[in-house]
């Protein structure tokens, strides 16, 4: 691997690690692959398990959705929590692209 890889591989890295409340999160973006719900899916991971109660999952669920809902709506774009996640330590949301694509 050379020297540019490297470099490049590291900002990508920091990139997706996220700190917020306290706790360290990686940050994962997809699109939804269920063409009847076109969008992104946008979800918080936990770097350590265990460590947040539901309480405080559910505090920085509702901080998070809000911070997301003020940087996209000047795009007129919606936050929805997705709550029907397998793994119940992921924070996830999901955004509608549907008036883009109108």
């Amino acid at each position: 691997m050379n020297k540019l890889e490297t470099y490049v591989k590291e900002i990508i890295s920091e990139a997706t690690k996220i700190n917020f409340a306290g706790h360290s999160f990686l940050l994962r973006v997809d699109t939804n692959e269920d063409p009847q719900k076109k969008g992104v899916k946008v979800q918080f991971i936990p770097t350590e398990f265990g460590s947040l109660t539901s309480t405080q999952q559910n505090d920085i669920a509702i901080e998070l959705e809000e911070r997301l809902e003020q940087g996209l709506g000047e795009y007129e774009l919606r936050v929805e929590r997705d709550r029907n996640l397998k793994d119940k330590t992921i924070i996830g949301f999901f955004i509608y692209i549907s008036i883009l694509i109108r």
